[in-house]
C-alpha cells in the first residue's frame, strides 16, 4: 500500500544531478531529506494514530495495531528513475501469518481468516477501513506545495553556491 506524494520528478532529478556535482552534495542532501521527512512525519502520526484507534477484542499474541503502526514510514529518494517522497504502510510478514495486515485493515470489504477455536470454520473480519487513505489524502495539497517548497530552497542554496 502507497501513498505517493511525488514532485516535479524532472526538477529533483535534474537537482540530484547538481547534488552529484557539487562538493558539499552530501551535506545538501542530508538536509533535503531530513526536511522531507519533517513535512511528512505529521502525516505518519496521523496513520499511526488512526490504526492505533482501532477498536480491539484482545488476543493473546503481539499486539495487531501497534505492529501495523510501526510499519508506517516515510521513504524519500532523491536519485534513480523515480525520485520523491513516499508515505507507505509496509507488509507485516512475522506477525501472526498476516503478511497483508495494513492494507487488509485498511480494506473496505475486510479479509477472511480461519477461526482461533476452529481451523475449518472460516471468519470474516472488518479493520479500519479507510485508516490509511482516508488520512493520507485529506491534506496531500498541502504536503506536495511543501514539498515544493523543500525542492525550491535547495535549489535557491545550489544557485548560491555556484
Amino acid at each position: 500500500m502507497v501513498v505517493e506524494l511525488s514532485v516535479d520528478e524532472r526538477r529533483l532529478r535534474d537537482l540530484a544531478r547538481a547534488l552529484k556535482s557539487e562538493e558539499d552534495g552530501k551535506e545538501l542532501r542530508k538536509d533535503l531529506v531530513k526536511t522531507s521527512r519533517a513535512v511528512l512525519n505529521p502525516t505518519r502520526n496521523a496513520a499511526r494514530a488512526a490504526i492505533k484507534s482501532m477498536p480491539s477484542r484482545g488476543h493473546a499474541g503481539p499486539k495487531l495495531r501497534t505492529a501495523v503502526a510501526q510499519k508506517v514510514m516515510v521513504q524519500i529518494k532523491t536519485n534513480g528513475r523515480y525520485p520523491g517522497a513516499v508515505l507507505r504502510a509496509k507488509k507485516t510478514p512475522k506477525l501472526r501469518k498476516f503478511r497483508n495486515a495494513p492494507k487488509r485493515l485498511n480494506a473496505r470489504s475486510g479479509w477472511n481468516h480461519p477461526s482461533i477455536n476452529n481451523p475449518d470454520v472460516t471468519v470474516h473480519q472488518d479493520g479500519k477501513p479507510g485508516w490509511f487513505d482516508d488520512t493520507t489524502r485529506k491534506d496531500r495539497k498541502k504536503y506536495r506545495r511543501e514539498l515544493r517548497g523543500v525542492i525550491q530552497r535547495a535549489e535557491a542554496r545550489l544557485r548560491r553556491k555556484v
